[in-house]
């Protein structure tokens, strides 16, 4: 690729670059688009997640931004990777009416005989606490299918929109301007050259160095972390099947999702140091964390821990995921979701980004083309006008419901 410029370099093949490559051949066809990663698409952040989507809101930015990507994972083929959960959270009765009106759709109802029976069958034992409240979200969550998604856009899968091509174990580590462009080096070596580049590198990861005539790198996209365990249940622990609830324990930042191998995510204590990773696999500190957490919340469960995995939650200032541009940088943008938002916000983060880029990808209202397929959590829900992205500092989007995404 030294000599071929491509239209498009995305770096950072996970769950946003991945969807920013499908939106730009899908909106851009015949366009040139490169995707390099530094190990293999989807093997960062993205591979670690529980994929829970939590279509919820808790203010104007964080509404426009969710009610796009609501919309844009209901229609067209996203809508194939995600299955959906039903829901329950159990909060405090006091902030009970506050968290039920955050929700897209309308509030939440107060759940009803019928799903505190389903939740009593499912995990034996669960008792809410003096004073809290259990919110019945119906089937507005969703779970997407990650590796399905991203090995469907680098394999071509995707009928009518053809594949990026694919660097692997591609660590960008420099961009230069390069005419109109962008050259990138490498630590491998070779030199790529693009006319727009999207740097998608994850939760930690800064742009780099930008070197253009009065340019200033973008800031970093995260200033800590907390640290995330995901629990591995036995299989059998909790029923598997449509209907089966899943459970978001709001004060313990917990939450429980059925499947074939069930899983726990919780927030541990630990904190992580910027740019740092935790150690591989799952601690014996923080699985007696999660042991002593689930025997507090669910007692028949605390003895069918088998594994598990951390990894940083990290955010941005404010907890807010960012999209922006680099002053007197064109045709250069950076996105990151923060606060383990990247998997629900990732298509309405992609297409701000194409959008900063100047790439016809369609403005955030009406429902764009193709046929809609409204999954149930897209109910109720208005598109919204785009925050535009601002240059240099980018543009502050959202939050994440605790507990409810890692």
């Amino acid at each position: 690729m030294t000599a071929d410029r491509a239209d498009l370099l995305i770096v950072g093949g996970g769950i946003i670059g991945a969807t920013a490559a499908w939106a730009a051949a899908r909106h851009a066809p015949g366009s040139r688009v490169v995707l390099a990663d530094r190990g293999e698409p989807g093997g960062g952040a993205s591979a670690l997640s529980a994929a829970l989507i939590v279509p919820y809101a808790p203010d104007d930015e964080h509404r426009a931004l969710m009610t796009e990507a609501v919309r844009l994972l209901a229609t067209g083929p996203l809508a194939d990777f995600q299955r959906t959960v039903p829901m329950a959270f159990v909060v405090p009765g006091d902030s009970a009416p506050t968290v039920s009106g955050h929700f897209l759709g309308g509030p939440l109802p107060v759940a009803g005989e019928d799903r505190l029976a389903g939740l009593a069958a499912a995990y034996p034992g669960l008792s809410p606490l003096p004073g809290e409240t259990v919110l019945d979200a119906g089937d507005r969550c969703t779970v997407l299918d990650v590796p399905g998604w991203i090995t469907a856009v680098t394999g071509g899968a995707l009928p009518g929109v053809p594949a990026p091509e694919v660097l692997t174990g591609t660590t960008v580590t420099r961009l230069v301007r390069d005419g109109d462009g962008w050259a990138a080096a490498t630590a491998e070596g070779p030199v790529l050259r693009a006319r727009r580049v999207l740097l998608a590198t994850g939760p930690w990861a800064a742009p780099g160095t930008v070197t253009a005539p009065g340019a200033h790198p973008a800031p970093p996209h995260t200033t800590g972390a907390k640290l995330v365990a995901a629990l591995h249940l036995a299989p059998g622990s909790v029923p598997d099947g449509p209907g089966v609830p899943g459970v978001v324990f709001l004060e313990d930042d917990l939450f429980v999702l059925p499947g074939r191998t069930p899983l726990v995510s919780f927030a541990a204590r630990g904190r992580l140091p910027h740019g740092s990773t935790p150690a591989a696999g799952l601690p014996a500190g923080e699985r007696a964390e999660g042991v002593r957490a689930l025997a507090r919340r669910l007692p028949a469960l605390a003895g069918q821990v088998t594994g598990g995995r951390c990894f940083p939650d990290a955010y941005t200032p404010g907890r807010l995921p960012r999209v922006g541009r680099t002053d007197g940088a064109p045709g250069l943008a950076w996105i990151t979701g923060g606060s383990g938002s990247g998997v629900r916000f990732a298509p309405a983060l992609a297409a701000r980004a194409l959008r900063a880029l100047a790439l016809p990808v369609p403005p955030a209202r009406g429902t764009g083309p193709g046929p809609a397929r409204p999954r149930p959590s897209a109910r109720g829900t208005t598109a919204a006008p785009p925050v535009p992205p601002a240059a240099g500092t980018g543009t502050a989007l959202s939050t994440a419901l605790p507990g409810a995404t890692s």
